[in-house]
């Protein structure tokens, strides 16, 4: 087995989770000779829905992960040794959970139960004023023996942990860029990103199902609503998005109160099926906002119009040198914004092209033909029946 050092380095270099980082450390520290029974890991995060991962590695269940959302209760974080030393600017800390201080934290019940002695508790700072979020990591350390670390084990440990930090903020950042990509270009766009199609201008040329969703009334509405109008644009967005996702569709980008979205058609999936993924999307999303408004009765509610049609689009970076935006452009991203526009007219929350209708899962009924803005020939379309 290589030393310690050398491990951890590597990881540093090419690891890809502190999950596997935390657990194989431990692993080689406890074949060292340190009687470990639990190890505790956190690390604040910058993420939409996640303030902090905790990384519990222990001896009866290795490692477990958690990630603490924003609107958990705070309070337990303050009653924690880590809250303790930061407000004692201390970056170390010693305590014997049998000892005199037993109950100062209710982490030492856990430290209890798997039958360890002591707590050895360590902050180590990243301050990085460009990811200030990413303050660093706390860390703990507790063994099974009765009169808990001896002097070396402890040197040794904390001879590591900038070691550990380094390797720890590495995967933290790779972790982050990822999740910032997914979360705020998408899934399929931040891989492509992440893979080198970073040029203005490159892309490629995909046939999908496109699905170009929009409230009706919000612009009116937004002109006399406060602040709580987007908490409640947030609930209509994600009762778009979230169907999309689930039927293997890509939210591309949101505008303003709608949203445009994909569903590519590929070797793996045909057209049909493209389509019907799109087309229940679309049923799920209109059912979803409707209960969205039910929860704001009393209020004006918002109904929501969708176009779906099919057909060939750039998929790419299109932009300004220093801002690109990887979306999809074409005729047929065009046909579907002005497809969308005409469900006030109609008088229906769901347009289909004919390319889309022709292998609908569900019964659809004719419009008749229609002329589109910007289209030179007539278009027939369709909606459900």
């Amino acid at each position: 087995m290589a030393n310690l050092e050398d491990w951890i380095i590597e990881q540093g270099l090419r690891g890809s989770d502190l999950a596997s980082l935390l657990s194989g450390f431990v692993e080689r520290l406890t074949a060292e000779g340190v009687p470990l029974v639990r190890v505790y890991l956190a690390l604040p995060t910058v993420n939409p829905t996640i303030r902090v991962y905790t990384h519990v590695w222990t001896r009866s269940a290795g490692t477990v992960v958690e990630g603490v959302s924003h609107e958990r209760n705070a309070d337990a974080f303050e009653l924690s040794p880590f809250a303790y030393m930061m407000r004692t600017e201390q970056t170390g800390c010693y305590w014997r959970v049998d000892g005199p201080e037993a109950e100062r934290f209710g982490v030492f019940k856990d430290v209890k139960r798997e039958g360890g002695t002591d707590y050895l508790a360590r902050l180590f700072s990243f301050e990085n004023a460009s990811a200030p979020d990413l303050r660093g990591i706390g860390i703990s350390f507790s063994c099974s023996r009765p009169e808990g670390f001896r002097p070396e084990e402890v040197a040794r440990i904390d001879g590591l942990l900038p070691l550990l930090g380094l390797a720890a903020y590495r995967i933290t950042l790779f972790d982050l860029t990822v999740t910032m990509l997914d979360t705020y270009v998408g899934l399929s766009a931040g891989r492509r990103v992440l893979s080198g199609e970073i040029r203005r201008g490159i892309g490629t040329t995909i046939t999908a199902a496109l699905l170009f969703a929009d409230l009706r009334g919000f612009t009116s509405l937004a002109d006399t609503a406060g602040q709580d109008l987007i908490a409640r644009l947030d609930h209509h967005l994600e009762a778009m998005a979230d169907p999309v996702a689930e039927q293997g569709g890509e939210v591309l980008k949101f505008l303003g109160d709608g949203l445009l979205a994909a569903f590519p058609i590929t070797e793996e999936r045909s057209r049909e099926s493209a389509c019907a993924a799109a087309i229940r999307a679309a049923e799920a999303a209109l059912e979803r906002n409707d209960a969205v408004n039910r929860l704001h009765a009393g209020e004006t509610p918002l109904s929501l119009d969708i176009a779906l049609h099919c057909g060939d689009v750039f998929y790419g970076n299109i932009g300004a040198a220093g801002r690109l935006d990887f979306t999809v452009i074409g005729p047929a991203v065009n046909e579907a914004s002005r497809m969308e526009a005409l469900c006030n007219t109609l008088d229906c929350a769901v347009v289909l092209s004919d390319n889309v209708a022709s292998v609908s899962p569900v019964p659809v009924r004719s419009l008749g033909r229609h002329r589109l803005r910007g289209i030179a020939t007539e278009r027939e379309l369709f909606t459900f029946r």
